[in-house]
């Protein structure tokens, strides 16, 4: 009973050796060269996409701020000036009338 046990196990073990080692088809030199082709592609697209995105986004960022530069000196506080009052005007200015005479304060 022993043997027949060990052989059941022996051709077991020989038939998983069989599936495990199962060869893969080796690639095609067309094959990995389409998969290198499709590999530098997408490493092309990928670098464009970013440089539109960096492009459109500085495109974005100028137009932003000059329309907030805009918006700012639009409503720039000018109510500061309107505190502040103008000059006044100058007050008429009449002489008072003398009737005394103009004399000399040191007699020679």
């Amino acid at each position: 009973m022993k043997r027949i046990d060990l052989k059941i196990c022996l051709i077991l073990l020989a038939i998983s050796l069989l599936v495990a080692c199962e060869r893969k088809p080796a690639k095609t030199k067309e094959q990995v060269m389409q998969e290198r082709l499709a590999e530098r592609l997408e490493r092309w697209k990928t670098d464009m996409e970013k440089k539109c995105r960096k492009e459109i986004e500085t495109k974005a960022i100028a137009i932003t701020d000059s329309i907030v530069i805009v918006q700012a000196k639009q409503n720039r506080d000018t109510s500061i000036q309107s505190i502040i009052p103008g000059r006044p005007t100058r007050p008429d200015y009449k002489p008072p009338t003398d009737s005394v005479a103009v004399k000399p304060f040191l007699k020679k």
